[in-house]
């Protein structure tokens, strides 16, 4: 997912050896610090070498691997994808010979993808290197599985909510930066967190909801 040496660590917060804090605390503050205001971090969970040398996606980070793509897409920054995400391609590819992708007609991801694509495009609250973006990450009563946060632009917000856990959780988002009312981008249902922000997240479960 990451460079700077952190992948083997983001496999270990899915084995559950290291806490969330470290991707909140160790990998975005590094990430911070490197890339300051000038320069743009790049996000991805498979390419050709990592693929090829450490195994696909699925065999790292397993049910966490669409948590993390959302992530790829909604933290700041520039998303990557790869070849065969959209089928999700299970293949680990031999590097110096030529390997196929195995592609069908299923395409399972797709939609997945392009729901992510098109936020990122059309939404001004994930624009990459935009002054007026900015980024909160979010108080809740489950801080040690839940990954929230919500990205702003002026009136545009993007809410994320991510269960880095193979638990089901239960939990409030105690901040005061959400409210108002937002409609999940992939289920298209709409919810007022003006006075209630209650969830029930499945494990590995992701929400991302767009400010109406």
């Amino acid at each position: 997912m990451l460079h700077l040496d952190v992948d083997a660590q983001i496999k270990r917060l899915y084995e559950k050896k290291v806490g969330l804090d470290f991707l909140k605390d160790s990998v975005l503050k590094k990430y911070n610090t490197v890339c300051g205001n000038s320069n743009i971090p790049l996000w991805f969970t498979t390419n050709h070498d990592e693929n090829s040398w450490n195994g696909t996606e699925y065999e790292k980070y397993g049910d966490m691997a669409k948590a993390l793509a959302v992530f790829s897409f909604t933290w700041n920054g520039m998303p990557m994808i790869y070849s065969g995400q959209e089928l999700p391609n299970k293949k680990r590819l031999k590097f110096f010979e030529k390997d196929a992708i195995e592609w069908n007609d299923k395409y399972e991801l797709q939609d997945f993808y392009k729901t992510l694509l098109s936020a990122k495009k059309n939404n001004a609250a994930l624009r990459v290197a935009d002054a007026a973006s900015t980024t909160y990450i979010l108080n809740t009563d489950a801080a040690k599985n839940i990954f929230a946060y919500l990205r702003k632009n002026g009136g545009n917000e993007i809410l994320v909510l991510l269960n880095m856990s193979k638990e089901t959780i239960r939990f409030e988002v105690k901040d005061e930066h959400v409210t108002g009312v937002y409609k999940n981008i992939f289920g298209k249902t709409a919810n007022d967190f003006t006075t209630e922000k209650y969830f029930e997240m499945q494990p590995w479960e992701y929400l991302v909801y767009e400010k109406k």
